[in-house]
């Protein structure tokens, strides 16, 4: 499995027999995508929500310009906000998931968790393991800004959700989940209690608006168990 970090939130993810998963696509400024696209066979496109850093909508133009099979796999709340639109034209055979809902095919299996910002998060069962992705799922634990009780509604929606994942499955292959520096004191909290609650093989922080100092200070934040990748753009690794 070799994985390619795009940038900010975004993954491309080689499996086996030319399947590939996209996660997040919004800027390539590395441009890594055309030559994944260019030797895939199936791919897989995950969009988390509509925010324009998890978002681009150059992504289905794709299926247009590469002989590879394109499904597009959106989040119910993207699908509402551009299903009229006269610029952004979803494809008709488009999947969209909204929380708690599952998809599978001849290839994967899917199943869409919540988030606590807009969107969803997925969990994608590929070749016998789990893979994550957290989309904008995190306890945005903004202690300098929030009051106590915004605090505590948004840990709890974010611990509710932890309890989901753990009950589908306590044990994934690869996390990818934000650690987000603009948190300030509280930018690790989320990956914290992630790591807590699921044992990750392979972790891969993301949403870190290019701040890799913060985002991979692993000490900070890892477990006992697994194996922590500091990703910059364009950056591949096989596990």
């Amino acid at each position: 499995m070799k994985i390619t970090y795009i940038s900010h939130s975004g993954f491309a993810i080689e499996c086996e027999n030319g399947i590939t998963l996209v996660f997040d696509f919004f800027n390539d400024t590395q441009e890594v995508m055309k030559s994944i696209l260019e030797r895939s066979k199936q791919v897989y496109v995950f969009v988390s929500h509509s925010h324009p850093d998890h978002f681009n909508h150059r992504i289905f133009m794709w299926q247009e310009n590469y002989t590879a099979q394109f499904s597009y796999i959106l989040s119910q709340e993207l699908f509402r906000k551009f299903r009229e639109s006269d610029i952004i034209r979803i494809p008709e055979n488009a999947i969209h998931m909204r929380c708690n809902e599952s998809f599978s095919d001849e290839h994967i299996s899917v199943h869409s968790f919540g988030s606590t910002d807009i969107g969803v998060s997925y969990m994608v069962d590929i070749d016998g393991k789990h893979i994550f992705h957290a989309g904008d799922l995190n306890n945005w634990h903004w202690s300098e800004e929030s009051t106590e009780q915004e605090i505590k509604a948004a840990e709890g929606n974010f611990l509710a959700i932890l309890r989901d994942i753990k009950a589908y499955t306590p044990d994934i292959y690869l996390a990818m989940f934000p650690v987000d520096p603009r948190l300030g004191g509280d930018f690790s909290l989320g990956a914290r209690q992630f790591l807590s609650a699921i044992r990750a093989e392979h972790f891969i922080p993301m949403h870190q608006w290019g701040d890799f100092e913060h985002s991979c200070q692993f000490d900070l934040y890892k477990s006992d168990f697994g194996t922590y990748h500091c990703m910059h753009e364009s950056d591949s690794i096989i596990i």
